[in-house]
């Protein structure tokens, strides 16, 4: 499950020390940045999966780059931490200083999977969501079809398919099509 890794960080032994362990794991770190703005601008045409931030990246504000990341689902977002996280919304997942092999390795892991779990969620509901439309449309164009014509709703149905195929367009186009038109009457 390995992944390509952004790694933000101001201190220059940190950021080669995490990149040391990464690559021995089998990790591509793909870019190693020590501001927010540059991290930022390139993270959102990197396309990475996960990215590495200290929470003390410029002056503290690393939290807010990891916030944005988020809220954007840019990527999955893991935080390095100076101390414990009792005031830590809790929202990323976190490692605290200093960095070990036997921390870092398996909270990477964790990071990437649950990013990809939730990145095939999302894009499971929005296939369901995209069904439930269709669906929606297709039983109201049925509906006009089979009061206005009195057809069944097998007739209305194959009706829709087979318009949908002559014209070269998808059942749930037709369906609108046939709901903009007979729809009015």
């Amino acid at each position: 499950m390995q992944g390509k890794i952004i790694l933000a960080s101001s201190v220059s032994a940190e950021r080669k020390l995490m990149n040391s362990i990464l690559r021995r794991a089998g990790y591509q770190v793909a870019a190693e940045y020590d501001s927010i703005s540059q991290t930022l601008r390139r993270i959102r045409s990197l396309y990475g999966d996960l990215l590495i931030v200290d929470s003390g990246l410029d002056g503290g504000r690393g939290y807010k780059l990891a916030e944005i990341v988020d809220q954007d689902k840019l990527s999955a977002v893991l935080m390095l931490m100076d101390t414990d996280v009792t005031y830590f919304n809790q929202e990323f997942a976190y490692i605290i200083k200093p960095i070990r092999s036997e921390s870092l390795i398996p909270a990477v892991k964790t990071a990437l999977w649950n990013w990809r779990r939730e990145t095939e969620l999302r894009r499971r509901i929005l296939e369901l969501e995209n069904k439930l439309e269709t669906r929606i449309v297709l039983d109201k164009a049925k509906g006009v079809l089979i009061d206005g014509q009195g057809w069944t709703e097998e007739q209305a149905h194959r009706y829709i398919q087979k318009e949908a195929m002559n014209h070269g367009i998808t059942a749930r186009q037709m369906a609108a099509l046939i709901l903009e038109n007979l729809g009015k009457r």
